[in-house]
């Protein structure tokens, strides 16, 4: 209300002002090169949390996928990506422990520029996919 007095009061006396405030900063994941270049499917989709066995996500309850994850739609639900179908990557974290992650889906990004090398799959020097998650992508996700 202050606020809009203000740049009301300013905008009669003909005087510019700075509304002081919080601002609005964009966080994006470190594995995104360019994020204008980002394709989403749709509104995301569902996980399958039984899929991810893995010790590497945690125990059953509290499983947690890191963003970036190469992941593939079986059934309409996240599953992990074994590159025999279109590997898509998971946009934001996914933990199961946490009531307030969105039940209706996870963003999954189709395609755009991303730095391979920070993608938490990747391994070797220089860090790299697995080649069957690689040769998956190639083309619809440009890797750097």
């Amino acid at each position: 209300m202050k606020k809009n007095l203000l740049m009301i009061t300013a905008a009669l006396v003909g005087a510019t002002i700075e509304p002081r405030g919080e601002k609005a900063v964009k966080a994006f994941p470190l594995w995104v090169a360019d994020y204008e270049s980002l394709a989403l499917h749709g509104a995301g989709a569902p996980i399958n949390w039984a899929a991810f066995t893995d010790v590497s996500f945690g125990t059953a309850g509290r499983r947690v996928v890191p963003s970036g994850y190469p992941v593939m739609l079986a059934s309409g639900k996240i599953v992990p990506a074994t590159g025999a179908s279109e590997t898509l990557l998971l946009m934001s974290a996914a933990n199961e422990a946490n009531p307030s992650d969105s039940p209706s889906g996870y963003g999954l990004v189709t395609g755009g520029n991303v730095y391979e090398g920070r993608l938490p799959t990747a391994t070797g020097t220089p860090r790299q996919l697995p080649s069957a998650v690689r040769a998956a992508v190639n083309g619809r996700i440009r890797l750097q």
